[in-house]
């Protein structure tokens, strides 16, 4: 396995590609419209890289950057080649990129009372598995609630708006309305 990353601004002919993916790997309520996240995409603090096997393409993840904060917003496995390692290898390439960062992103709260618990459950272990811990941080948008865990450190909630504010912009930050809290609060925001 010989994965790597490139932009996806130097491989436009992939845009389909991603789309796809994208549409398939998660659900409308956690989508931001493609033509904006490809628009955000044209800031320096913004990757939105494909990953390849050689020549075969895997998926994608978007990243974004603030100071020595990198925000794994998207990752995604094409389905016809996950549970093959390359999740963990894409997180691995991340890790590389950004060296000197703490890598944070958020999951699915594990419920048990969700219709997906054995999925929430199996993806907080795949993260874990590949280093990521609990950052006590809870985000709740306008559709869900989330577990934030970090890799490399921890991260407080001032760093985290500060962070989607700077990529979403005053008006699109009002819009998403985020809700950062530590998970002892769970309680009070549920």
């Amino acid at each position: 396995m010989s994965l790597r990353v490139e932009s996806l601004k130097k491989h436009p002919q992939q845009i389909n590609k991603v789309k796809e993916l994208y549409l398939d790997s998660f659900p409308a309520n956690e989508r931001i419209p493609i033509n904006l996240l490809l628009w955000k995409a044209k800031r320096d603090f913004v990757d939105f890289l494909i990953m390849y096997d050689d020549d075969v393409f895997v998926g994608f993840t978007y990243l974004i950057t603030r100071k020595d904060l990198t925000y794994v917003l998207y990752i995604a496995i094409d389905n016809n080649i996950r549970s093959k390692g390359y999740g963990s290898r894409a997180l691995t390439l991340i890790k590389e990129k950004y060296p000197n960062n703490r890598i944070i992103l958020n999951i699915e709260f594990v419920d048990e009372m969700a219709n997906n618990y054995e999925q929430r459950l199996t993806r907080r272990k795949f993260y874990v598995r590949n280093g990521f811990e609990d950052s006590t941080l809870i985000y709740q948008d306008r559709w869900g609630l989330y577990e934030v865990l970090i890799y490399r450190g921890q991260v407080d909630k001032e760093e985290f708006y500060d962070l989607l504010k700077r990529f979403a912009g005053t008006l699109l930050f009002s819009v998403f309305k985020p809700h950062i809290t530590s998970s002892k609060a769970l309680k009070v925001i549920k």
